[in-house]
């Protein structure tokens, strides 16, 4: 599978197995309840996504850098809007506070996403177990 379909399946939030299912109760990367809800097993291929006891700690380490990729451009923009045209960072502050509530939860979706794709491989999308 080419890294492109990969990302797409990933932010879709799809089985890494089949590509169908989906791995959270709720589709879609902004949820207010039960945003990490998870079924026991995929509804397409029935792979299991209750790996083993904290195994999704470690998506806390795959969030770290998406958080940086996000965060570090946002930070040189509120520089820009300082310098070009005299944006108080006492403006600035609040606005990336509440961008970085917004975001807290599709990062968390995401990063447990990558980490099932990672772990998981691709078989192609059929009924087989």
């Amino acid at each position: 599978m080419s890294a492109a379909n990969r990302i797409y399946y990933i932010v879709k939030l799809k089985c890494p197995r089949c590509n169908k299912g989906n791995i959270f109760m709720k589709p879609g990367l902004f949820v207010l309840s039960g945003p990490l809800k998870m079924p026991e097993k995929c509804s397409h291929c029935h792979q299991d996504f209750k790996i083993e006891p904290g195994f999704y700690s470690a998506a806390l380490w795959i969030s770290y850098p998406i958080v940086l990729l996000v965060f570090i451009p946002m930070l040189f923009f509120g520089f820009y809007l300082n310098a070009t045209y005299k944006i108080s960072p006492k403006l600035l502050v609040p606005i990336f506070v509440i961008v970085a509530f917004l975001l807290q939860i599709p990062i968390m979706r995401v990063s447990r996403a990558i980490l099932l794709h990672v772990t998981i491989r691709y078989c192609g999308g059929g009924n087989e177990q």
